[in-house]
């Protein structure tokens, strides 16, 4: 049954994006639709008309001064009701076998949001440290196991429509260059949504060296940025209580810094962070 609907967001990576969309081929019989959404400099259409595939796809152009998340937005615009809402980052590879465990782990339709296992170099070795109660429930101390969690990746992810209708069927655009798998996973979470991550259904990140939205980090301050998101999802998901909690305990470790490093940019950073992150949610 075709109840699949596609996004995939993509800058400057025609030979990645291409990869992935023959791999989808694949999972030809379940797709609907796929909504690509380009922010290249260069117009692939004639690339992707060569390319052999089995499903319906729609080329949206959008402009590159717009986030990833303004262009998840755009493709969502092309949604028809379909089953599952099915987000992906242009630079993954997707192995046959993986579509078939996706389609097995949700026909018992417990699931309400599935997240992949993500295949990257030393996964093997890898175990995550805790350092705050987000971080707990975010991710798997052991990246081998599966579990709930919290933090989802919006480039890969299944989201059932009735509950991402009840997150309000949208990503914040405000989250620029880090944030927005913590607020997407929180809305889910508030929206009463079953998450689990499956580290049984492989799927390889390439994490190209250019393009996407690594680019979007060469025109900002990425410190200050990031301290001005931390704050937002703070602003946007806690009380007044627990966003001055961090507001201080930031000032006190900006503070450590000053004596250990004689180096304030970090207080800095905390304090305009705080003050740029009072702007409207959507």
């Amino acid at each position: 049954m075709k109840n699949f609907f596609l996004v995939i967001p993509t800058r400057d990576r025609i030979g990645f994006l291409s990869n992935l969309l023959l791999d989808l081929n694949a999972f030809a019989p379940y797709i609907s639709q796929v909504v690509i959404v380009d922010q290249s400099v260069e117009d692939y259409t004639t690339n992707l008309e060569k390319l052999e595939l089995n499903y319906p796809y729609t080329l949206v152009k959008n402009d590159r001064s717009h986030s990833v998340n303004h262009s998840r937005n755009q493709a969502l615009a092309f949604y028809k009701e379909e089953e599952w809402l099915f987000f992906l980052d242009d630079d993954l590879r997707i192995p046959s076998q993986a579509f078939e465990k996706i389609v097995a782990t949700l026909q018992p339709n417990v699931i309400d949001v599935l997240i992949p296992g993500i295949q990257f170099e030393g996964m093997e070795e890898k175990e995550f440290q805790f350092h705050t109660v987000l971080d707990t429930i975010a991710k798997p101390h052991n990246f081998s196991k599966g579990r709930f969690r919290l933090q989802v990746c919006s480039g890969m992810n299944i989201v059932k429509k009735s509950v991402f209708k009840e997150t309000g069927f949208y990503f914040d655009e405000h989250f620029t260059i880090w944030g927005d798998d913590w607020d997407y996973g929180m809305r889910l979470l508030q929206a009463g949504a079953n998450i689990y991550y499956q580290p049984e259904i492989l799927v390889e990140h390439l994490h190209a060296p250019s393009g996407g939205q690594r680019d979007k980090g060469k025109s900002m301050n990425v410190a200050l940025e990031k301290q001005k998101l931390y704050f937002y999802f703070y602003r946007k998901h806690f009380s007044k209580i627990v966003l001055k909690q961090q507001l201080y305990l930031g000032i006190i470790e900006g503070i450590k810094k000053i004596f250990l490093k004689g180096n304030p940019v970090h207080l800095f950073n905390i304090i305009k962070g705080y003050r740029l992150s009072n702007f409207k949610a959507n």
